[in-house]
């Protein structure tokens, strides 16, 4: 089930958060980004970090535990942000290395719009992404 987060999720979600390539904390966002966890039994088992300014929203992060992925559940944030911001358009960057995400973002109607050299720290390139969204 997704809902937004709340202080007694950051414990799991900074666990989820050390999968990314880089130092994580949920409590470091910024007042523009917002977080919604998917729970199951009351566990935290995927997150999403986002930020949403007029029509377009930006994902920063989708993290779904292991143990439950290839389950529908980061679909199930694109949907919400789709269907419950009524938003028109969703970006997103996401590392060129990483064919498993990118895969999934198709599959979930985004399209490849260009590259982005040296977008992280570790001067790895980024491939910049978009939906367009039902208006």
């Amino acid at each position: 089930m997704i809902e937004e987060y709340k202080n007694e999720h950051a414990l799991f979600v900074n666990a989820l958060g050390k999968s990314l390539k880089s130092s994580y904390d949920v409590k470091a966002r910024s007042e523009l980004e917002n977080v919604l966890v998917y729970t199951k039994e009351d566990k935290v088992i995927g997150f999403m970090q986002y930020t949403k300014i007029y029509e377009t929203a930006e994902i920063l992060y989708i993290v779904v535990d292991e143990r439950y992925r290839n389950l529908g559940i980061g679909s199930e944030f694109i949907d919400y942000l789709s269907r419950d911001l009524d938003v028109q358009k969703i970006i997103l960057e996401v590392r060129v290395s990483n064919e498993e995400a990118i895969s999934f973002y198709q599959k979930n109607g985004f399209i490849k719009l260009r590259p982005i050299k040296n977008y992280y720290s570790d001067g790895e390139d980024a491939l910049a992404m978009e939906k367009k969204c039902n208006i």
